[in-house]
């Protein structure tokens, strides 16, 4: 489909199409400005202009107001452009930059897919398409992006003598679609992608898949024997496992954590032999390995509860492969029957410029639960709306 570009013409005119355009917006102009050169000569010199800067880049981070670039480079631009336009800075960003009256609006799921937004138009990062089809389905998180990206290409185009910078107005229709229409009023309009800490607060997601003690180095997540087939070492159900890798992604990703360890403890029952025969080595005396005190495989065994063990340490270990460490897996057999069956997985985690002190549970539980709390969330589909003048 061919793109409609947004000539500056188009955004001078005061007849402004219902729909508005539906998209090409040329970014291009904001990935090449050289925010570094903006802030060393226009905004680091001037403290009020820094702190504007510094303050504006903490909301757009905070309330997830995404764009293609980074949060710091359209921080930049906004102050940038407000200096050059404006000169001194007589507000600070927060009373600059705020919620607009309504503060939310829901979005509805696709009956499509219901991981997606039921839309008018999909939308991508730099265009919407099918502008007239009300049963298109949309990412969440690229709603916010074109939107946001359009603001800030409208304000890039715009001056205080020539036009009016702008922005898009979303709202649902009878039917449940999300639609939109440009308004060029002197104001940005820019959308959020995070809920509140408020939000949070209710309970919603409050727990974390592994075990966090209340001071130290590790994480633990048990996995018992039936996550796997029976007498199989293949996973019967991965749900567990996913949740566990899911939320440690976040923790790798966290600027101030080191995952230093990953290590996997798999233990098969040896008062349960497999096929008849004990896993023990021979002549092992009755009792000899109880729960909590287990016979450690060694490579060269090879009996069907050494198999098992092994096996399911090797199962659960691919599952961790993407994590730039070797977990290592240790295969037991004690006796226990079910609770001598399981795969417990240890994490070290130190902090990244400290290593030798320790998270609390609660700085843990919260770097644990952030991937988590960002999907659960994400599915209320709900944008926080903002709104800022151009017009001083």
């Amino acid at each position: 489909m061919a793109t409609i570009k947004l000539f500056e013409a188009w955004l001078q005119s005061q007849a402004i199409n219902e729909l508005g355009p539906a998209g090409g917006i040329d970014f291009s102009y904001i990935d090449q400005w050289n925010e570094g050169t903006a802030l060393a000569t226009k905004i680091e010199k001037d403290p009020v202009a820094n702190m504007f800067y510094e303050k504006l880049k903490v909301m757009l981070k905070k309330n997830g107001i995404i764009f293609s670039c980074t949060p710091e480079k359209a921080a930049a631009y906004m102050t940038f452009w407000l200096v050059r336009n404006y000169g001194d800075l007589k507000q600070t960003a927060d009373a600059w930059l705020v919620p607009q009256d309504t503060n939310k609006i829901n979005l509805n799921a696709s009956p499509d897919n219901p991981e997606l937004v039921l839309t008018t138009g999909k939308f991508t990062d730099f265009e919407i398409q099918e502008p007239a089809d009300d049963s298109q389905s949309s990412d969440y998180a690229e709603i916010a992006k074109f939107c946001n990206n359009s603001a800030l290409v409208f304000l890039s185009e715009s001056s205080y003598d020539t036009n009016k910078a702008g922005g898009y107005l979303l709202s649902t229709d009878a039917n449940g679609s999300l639609t939109w229409k440009v308004a060029n009023d002197y104001t940005m309009y820019l959308y959020g992608t995070s809920t509140t800490s408020s939000a949070m607060s209710k309970g919603t997601i409050n727990t974390t898949t592994w075990e966090v003690p209340a001071t130290g180095k590790t994480i633990v997540k048990t996995l018992p024997g039936t996550v796997f087939l029976t007498g199989q070492i293949t996973l019967s159900n991965s749900k567990d496992v996913d949740a566990a890798v899911a939320e440690l992604l976040n923790l790798k990703s966290d600027p101030n954590a080191v995952i230093a360890a990953i290590e996997i403890e798999s233990s098969s029952s040896g008062d349960r032999p497999v096929d008849g025969v004990s896993g023990y080595p021979a002549n092992t005396p009755a009792g000899k390995y109880p729960l909590g005190t287990p016979y450690i495989v060694k490579p060269t065994d090879t009996s069907g509860n050494a198999k098992l063990a092994k096996g399911r340490g090797e199962t659960i270990k691919a599952k961790f492969s993407s994590f730039g460490i070797t977990p290592t897996v240790k295969a037991v057999i004690q006796d226990g029957e079910d609770a001598a069956q399981y795969a417990k997985i240890t994490i070290t985690v130190n902090k990244k410029d400290k290593p030798t002190e320790v998270f609390s549970k609660s700085e843990l539980e919260t770097i644990l639960l952030k991937p988590k709390s960002t999907t659960d969330l994400k599915s209320t589909f709900t944008l926080s709306q903002w709104k800022a003048a151009t017009k001083l």
